[in-house]
């Protein structure tokens, strides 16, 4: 039974004890009070008898989307791309009723995702509805397994997988552009030209990128506290990993070139961040200095891709790589390695002559 009593500030408090299970909730008005009691008293009797309740009347998908949002974000925050998806579900199904949603919202979300145009004037790719289907299916098995609600859960899943039987591949293509030795010397010499004019040294910028394999945000990041004088290493907080978005600490070694770069930015300081600039604009410049010199298809994240590829020239082994690129699966710097037929020949014969000169 509820009980709902008002307080001396004029607010009414309730609450609802029912199976050992106690929760309350205050409120301005009296009827609101009252109003939440039954749908709780409601919700509780309902998950007793068959370990589920119905979705609150009225309540919208989009409710339940801004629900877990709340709920989940304080605890583990969301990544910036998964931000901004769930923002945009929000909009998307803010007049479907939870009790009503279907895997025919789902289907006619899909036809609709298939027709729109991304901001590059390209068409909505597979991997980009699989995302969102994805979320959307993150949402209903909170909405069923932590909040007890009677909603299907699989129908996300069920829909994102019959996407390959549409012909839609949800197989993301892996970019493999890298910057040629011609194509640096031209960005060098262009920002070399702006001289003064230039308010991020971006030589300095891309000159570490292609030493230390970091991304633009990581650079930007990285504290002087929490760079190692003795190992010549650096801490790169919350770095990039698929599951774990905050926490993923990793100390990874800052070879000679990158070394020589972070000392000179970090100066005489003591705290702070060695690269004081907003990645976002380290991005954008770089893109605005590959259009000035006819440079096409190449953004600050592939100079990424060629340092990895470098340092297995060098001879580093895959662990070594892993290590700097902060890749969790080696199978990933696969792509990278650029190893040939012919590159397999050469390292087995240099291997026979230094086995046979001990030989000797």
């Amino acid at each position: 039974m509820a009980s709902i009593v008002k307080l001396p500030s004029g607010s009414w408090r309730a609450q609802v004890m029912r199976g050992g299970v106690r929760k309350g909730m205050t409120f301005k008005k009296h009827a609101d009070a009252k109003r939440w009691a039954a749908e709780i008293e409601s919700k509780l009797e309902s998950i007793r008898a068959v370990g589920t309740a119905p979705t609150p009347k009225g309540s919208t998908v989009a409710d339940f989307i801004n629900k877990y949002i709340e709920e989940t974000e304080p605890v583990k925050p969301h990544g910036k791309n998964k931000k901004a998806t769930l923002l945009r579900l929000k909009s998307e199904f803010k007049g479907v009723l939870m009790s009503e949603f279907s895997i025919l919202h789902l289907r006619d979300f899909v036809d609709k995702r298939l027709k729109q145009k991304t901001q590059a004037g390209t068409t909505v790719s597979g991997v980009t509805i699989a995302v969102d289907l994805s979320y959307i299916s993150t949402v209903l098995h909170w909405a069923r397994e932590v909040r007890h609600y009677d909603v299907d859960a699989g129908i996300a899943n069920e829909v994102r997988s019959s996407l390959s039987r549409r012909g839609v591949s949800t197989r993301s293509k892996q970019r493999e552009r890298e910057a040629t030795e011609d194509e640096l010397d031209k960005i060098f010499a262009a920002y070399e030209k702006k001289g003064a004019r230039q308010k991020i040294p971006m030589q300095h910028l891309i000159a570490f990128a292609l030493a230390s394999a970091m991304r633009q945000e990581e650079i930007c990041q990285i504290l002087i506290e929490d760079i190692d004088h003795v190992d010549k290493t650096v801490k790169i907080r919350s770095r990039k990993h698929p599951q774990e978005k905050i926490g993923n600490n990793q100390t990874v070694p800052l070879l000679p070139a990158a070394w020589k770069i972070a000392i000179a930015h970090a100066g005489d300081r003591k705290e702070g961040r060695i690269f004081q600039y907003n990645p976002a604009s380290v991005s954008s410049s770089f893109t605005r200095i590959c259009q000035q010199c006819e440079i096409d298809d190449l953004v600050f994240h592939d100079l990424r891709h060629g340092a990895i590829g470098k340092l297995f020239t060098v001879g580093l082994r895959i662990e070594q790589v892993a290590l700097i690129s902060g890749h969790r699966d080696w199978k990933m710097l696969k792509r990278y390695t650029h190893i040939k037929a012919k590159d397999v020949q050469k390292a087995f014969n240099d291997l026979l002559g230094v086995q046979a000169s001990k030989a000797e």
